[in-house]
């Protein structure tokens, strides 16, 4: 009623959609989990996998070449990141590897994370389970 009585235009019938449907945008700095793969495998030499996690969760095994920096502790050893690579973080399930990049892209590191879940073996074989 209020809105008649401001004089708005008021259509009537049937509604065109019959679905709804819901398609996530996907968050800023995350890769694709195809792209996170062909990178984490081919491991070129201007790229860098930051592994985010805790030491306890990577004694079950690390992407070859990829360097260990608990989140927690990234901002203190920063230094160690090299400046010149493109930075691609990751932990089991994204979170920490999303609050990763932000630290390193405040830094002025280029960087992205993986926004998915992955499971790394001893022997640095993964997979990666998309959102």
């Amino acid at each position: 009623i209020g809105w008649q009585s401001a004089g708005f235009a008021i259509d009537s019938g049937v509604a065109a959609a019959t679905q709804i449907a819901y398609a996530p945008k996907p968050r800023p700095g995350s890769l694709p989990a195809d792209e996170f793969t062909k990178l984490a495998r081919a491991t070129p030499t201007e790229v860098l996998i930051l592994d985010v996690r805790n030491p306890d969760e990577a004694n079950a095994g690390m992407i070859k070449g990829a360097l260990l920096i608990p989140d927690e502790e990234l901002a203190t050893r920063m230094g160690e990141v090299p400046k010149g690579k493109r930075i691609v973080t990751h932990c089991l399930t994204g979170i920490r590897a999303e609050m990763a990049h932000y630290k390193l892209k405040d830094a002025g590191y280029k960087s992205g994370f993986l926004n998915a879940d992955i499971e790394i073996d001893k022997a640095g074989n993964f997979k990666v389970t998309a959102k």
